[in-house]
């Protein structure tokens, strides 16, 4: 029966892309909390009511921005509860740490002076890469019976640096991990491949086999990333400025320029329909957008 079959299968089976597939994000709040993670995490969630408070007013207020739920098992971080608020913007991505003494202490951060860049929270910046990796059960049973495994893979491979996280989106292309402070999201990864791509991004590179989006653009530019890095070989992902996104009669033209060379690169992309069945124990299929690769053309500074 199709409930007895995993969608993270059936995708991989369809030969669904990944790239292309991540949600927009502008800011993540990413809050330790050690209890029941229902299907909807944080809605669901055991927090405090002025903690559910402070963050729903954020989402409420701010454009793309998400609560995630994170957990170490075992235990790794410093003590005190753990909040990291990411900033995974193309120019100058962020990542504040913090370890509060308890839970309730996180509607005291000045979030408009945080967001702003207030230089009373530099001390608060990590510069050291960080992994999150979606083992969310209770939303979609492929997050953990796939994501579980990455997580401790990774967790030997890293340590204090690696969360489990509640759902981020995309469970079909379990095991997702998320690469910060850059914002890249990362597919259908497994315990062997761990390592390499821990190891890339620590060395500054984007492994594009696992790639499904950098959070801060739109689907269509992930997708003309992607075909831009698999045609170039460009891995910085710090590497390219997108320059513009523009609909165009059944297709897309996007601008990239190349940060150290200064070449701008213009992708041509078509649409094109894929029915899939997005979660465990759907009967149904859904439509999604895929973007294809027309043309690829250079232009010198």
């Amino acid at each position: 029966m199709m409930s007895d079959v995993l969608c993270s299968t059936l995708s991989l089976q369809a030969g669904e892309p990944l790239f292309g597939s991540a949600k927009q994000i502008s800011v993540w709040f990413l809050l330790e909390f050690d209890g029941r993670w229902e299907a909807e995490a944080f809605k669901d969630s055991q927090l405090s009511a002025p903690v559910r408070t402070y963050l729903q007013l954020a989402l409420n207020t701010i454009p793309h921005a998400q609560v995630l739920l994170i957990r170490q098992q075992p235990r790794l971080a410093p003590p005190g509860n753990t909040l990291f608020v990411a900033l995974p913007r193309e120019k100058k991505p962020a990542l504040y740490e913090f370890h509060l003494a308890d839970e309730d202490d996180v509607p005291a951060l000045d979030l408009p002076a945080l967001l702003a860049g207030d230089k009373a929270y530099d001390a608060h910046r990590r510069t050291e890469p960080l992994f999150l990796v979606c083992t969310h059960g209770r939303r979609d049973r492929c997050c953990a019976r796939v994501g579980l495994p990455v997580y401790e893979q990774m967790a030997q491979l890293a340590g204090p640096a690696v969360w489990q996280t509640s759902h981020i989106g995309g469970h079909r292309f379990a095991a997702n991990v998320i690469a910060l402070p850059h914002g890249i999201i990362f597919g259908r990864v497994r315990p062997d491949s761990a390592a390499p791509l821990v190891d890339a991004y620590r060395a500054g590179m984007v492994l594009p086999q696992y790639y499904r989006g950098r959070v801060c653009y739109a689907k269509v530019a992930q997708a003309a990333e992607f075909h831009l890095r698999s045609e170039t070989g460009i891995t910085g992902p710090d590497a390219l400025r997108l320059g513009s996104v523009e609909p165009a009669d059944e297709e897309w033209v996007v601008e990239f320029r190349a940060v150290e060379s200064g070449i701008t690169y213009t992708l041509r992309l078509r649409e094109a329909q894929m029915q899939i069945i997005t979660s465990c124990g759907d009967m149904e299929p859904e439509t999604f957008t895929q973007y294809q690769l027309i043309n690829l053309s250079t232009a010198q500074p």
